[in-house]
């Protein structure tokens, strides 16, 4: 008996420790994230990334010049990365002329991207840009009587932006009044024009009206006349815009990875992706000029009660 016992336990010992070792781990799949500078922001979208990409991620920094991009850019088409995550202008654009439908781009933090032809059978990205309407809320949430919204905008770059605008609007029981601008030099002239006509204006990222000496006449127009004024960026809201909405890097960068995630893991084409609206927004609020449209409205509470619902990070300044 003791015999059979022996040869049994003989027998199952190697069944067993064959059982309890471990598969070996697959590599992950290869990102390289390709910044067209050194900046915080990029590093920021980076990390968001990371922290939501099942992938291992490489960066790389461009040079300068198209040449070196170019160049790179073969390099990497050699290796055949899972994915190139691109980040700024120029390495988006090297990025669409350099690689082949092999190696699926995924582009971010580029301004103004519908100028840059950034679209093809293996190309998507996020662009910096919501359709207005958490703009056109944050208007109301501060001043419940808006109905006019002024855009100063060149219809040369921002028709389309306008005509998005009125739909987001009309949908919210507000109107838009495009107030059109060719040349910065006109700016304070337009904006006269339209004082009375308007109940708030918006700023919309426009190559025209984001000229510095522009921007500061939309400050000027907006305090002169009291009405509130949703910029783009915080620096804006530091020197006098009530209020802005601005892209998280970090949110963007978190979007891009789920993004990846489907393009990587569950085979997505990413030239069937449309170009998507960044998911998360950073509110920033100056106080002094949004306690000058009405000391007693409540606009500060009220916007601060919307970024709450909304889960948009606030930024004060006065």
């Amino acid at each position: 008996m003791r015999g059979r016992i022996a040869a049994v336990l003989v027998a199952v010992l190697p069944v067993v420790a064959l059982a309890q070792t471990p598969a070996p781990a697959q590599a992950r799949p290869r990102v390289v994230a390709v910044k067209s500078a050194n900046l915080a922001p990029y590093a920021s979208v980076i990390a968001g990334f990371s922290a939501e990409a099942r992938a291992e991620v490489q960066e790389v920094m461009l040079d300068e010049s198209a040449g070196a991009a170019a160049r790179l850019f073969k390099k990497l088409a050699a290796q055949k990365p899972a994915m190139i995550l691109a980040l700024g202008p120029l390495a988006a654009n090297a990025a669409r002329r350099s690689l082949g439908e092999d190696v699926p781009v995924l582009f971010a933090m580029v301004p103004y991207y519908e100028k840059y032809g950034l679209d093809g059978a293996n190309v998507t990205g996020i662009s910096l840009t919501s359709d207005l309407g958490p703009e056109l809320d944050a208007l109301k949430a501060v001043s419940p009587k808006v109905k006019r919204v002024g855009i100063l905008h060149d219809p040369r770059f921002s028709a389309g932006t306008v005509t998005q605008a009125r739909a987001a609007a009309s949908s919210k029981g507000m109107s838009i009044l495009p107030l059109e601008l060719e040349s910065g030099s006109r700016a304070e002239k337009v904006l006269d024009g339209a004082a009375g006509k308007v109940d708030a204006m918006l700023m919309v990222a426009d190559k025209t009206v984001g000229n510095a000496a522009v921007v500061q006449a939309l400050i000027s127009f907006a305090a002169a006349n009291k009405l509130p004024l949703a910029a783009l960026t915080p620096s804006q809201v530091k020197e006098g815009a009530t209020l802005a909405l601005s892209p998280s890097p970090t949110a963007i960068g978190q979007q891009a990875g789920r993004l990846a995630n489907r393009i990587i893991h569950e085979k997505v084409n990413p030239g069937a992706l449309a170009v998507v609206q960044p998911e998360g927004l950073d509110l920033s609020l100056n106080l002094t000029a949004a306690r000058k449209l009405d000391p007693s409205s409540g606009a500060v509470l009220e916007l601060l009660r919307l970024a709450a619902r909304r889960d948009f990070a606030v930024k004060v300044y006065e």
